[in-house]
């Protein structure tokens, strides 16, 4: 600035100077109850003023007031704790700008001084080199003359603000995305708001907002949202697995984790987390079918270990029998000794019960109907291993074992087996 501006700004803020030292002279007379103040009709300008100082003081936002060519002739308290200084009057506001903002400044300050008011979102530098974001509302101020005579600004500290729009903006980043769909919707079910993979789930893109979340869950799984619903009142967030129908007719499982909220205006909004557990599902089904696999591939082993068939000539085979027999295992020794005599031509089937502990009434009728079975297939069966209690067992039981040969012993079946199957081959040979 020239020397010139320079003497005039002196000038001006010597003049400002002698109008608050007047002020506070007022003030003076006041408080020592100066008659002619009270009489002279100063004491409600005083008041005016002085209320008027107060209500700047105690002001939240900072105030400051600058000379046209921009020197601080004022600051509050407010401003003092927002920039951190604490002596700025008579010093330029470009101390409180950053070098970068100085363009910026200026045409701010033509802006006030040509249109009478400028408003706009800086930084300004603290004391320590801090940027501080604010809000500046900057107006003229002109003398009894009309003639601009300096600048008012109010400043808001933008800090929090900008926080919570960061806040806001990276959560709406986090949502958007979020792999697993996220939506919003009225107590109706409405939606007012879908992430893009709930767009992508439904299949429906944007126009999703404004449905009715409900339409697109599979109507079997309704009554189970219902009844979520219901208990989502006491504000108990509820987790379940429903089914959505997408709108080409597709299927998708999903994992729903649901809650309510109220909105500002106090309607109650509900919140919903869908996840795609199609592969989940996919991944379950196929290792039950895998345990299913295995399941029976064990009881195929089972059933070879508790009925094995083995043959001990040409013609014979034997089947001992160990542990208890019920109608499952029952029709399983049926078969297991109808296939063997059929795939070894046999013409005698040892079944060996000395393992048996307890004979029944059923473990004799499928004893029974076993040999009955060998028959049809031109077979004889031999029954060994009878022990004295299960021999009583059966006559007291009256089992009739017509057509079935009994031996006390397994050797002695076997023995008689071979003997049978010695007399066929030297009969063959003559």
């Amino acid at each position: 600035m020239s020397s010139e501006t320079i003497t005039r700004l002196e000038a001006e803020n010597a003049a400002l100077r002698q109008r608050i030292n007047e002020l506070e002279m007022r003030l003076e007379a006041y408080h020592t109850g100066n008659a002619m103040l009270r009489t002279t009709g100063h004491t409600g300008a005083f008041n005016e003023f002085q209320g008027f100082r107060t209500t700047v003081e105690r002001a939240s936002q900072g105030i400051v007031i600058v000379h046209l060519e921009g020197v601080i002739t004022y600051v509050n308290s407010a401003f003092c704790a927002l920039t951190g200084y604490h002596a700025l009057v008579g010093r330029h506001i470009s101390t409180l700008y950053f070098e970068y903002d100085l363009p910026l400044l200026d045409r701010g300050l033509q802006k006030v001084r040509y249109d009478g008011v400028w408003q706009d979102n800086i930084s300004l530098r603290r004391s320590d080199g801090a940027a501080i974001p604010v809000h500046i509302d900057a107006f003229l101020i002109c003398d009894d003359a009309g003639q601009p005579a300096a600048i008012t600004v109010i400043v808001e500290d933008l800090t929090e603000e900008l926080r919570r729009e960061e806040r806001l903006r990276l959560f709406e980043a986090l949502v958007e995305n979020a792999p697993d769909a996220i939506g919003v919707a009225n107590v109706r079910g409405n939606v007012i708001y879908a992430n893009t993979a709930y767009q992508a789930l439904t299949g429906c893109g944007d126009q999703l907002i404004g449905m009715n979340a409900f339409d697109g869950i599979v109507e079997h799984d309704r009554q189970a949202v219902r009844t979520a619903l219901a208990r989502l009142e006491d504000n108990n967030a509820v987790v379940l697995d429903i089914r959505i129908q997408r709108r080409d007719g597709g299927i998708v499982p999903v994992s729903a984790a649901m809650y309510a909220q109220r909105s500002p205006r106090g309607e109650v909004w509900l919140i919903g987390f869908l996840r795609d557990i199609s592969d989940q599902k996919r991944a379950e089904a196929e290792r039950f079918a895998l345990q299913q696999q295995v399941i029976e591939a064990q009881r195929a082993a089972i059933r070879e270990l508790s009925t094995p068939l083995i043959p001990i000539s040409e013609t014979a085979v034997i089947m001992p029998l160990v542990g208890a027999i019920d109608s499952a295992r029952a029709q399983q020794i049926i078969d297991t000794l109808l296939e063997g005599v059929a795939a070894h031509r046999a013409d005698v089937a040892i079944v060996d019960i000395t393992g048996v502990q307890v004979v029944d009434t059923q473990v004799a009728s499928a004893l029974v109907r076993a040999a009955q079975a060998v028959r049809l297939l031109g077979a004889q069966v031999i029954l060994t291993g009878i022990k004295p209690q299960v021999a009583q067992t059966l006559v007291q039981l009256g089992v009739s074992l017509e057509g079935v040969r009994t031996t006390g012993s397994l050797q002695t079946g076997i023995r008689l087996a071979l003997d049978h199957d010695a007399i066929r081959r030297k009969g063959a040979g003559r």
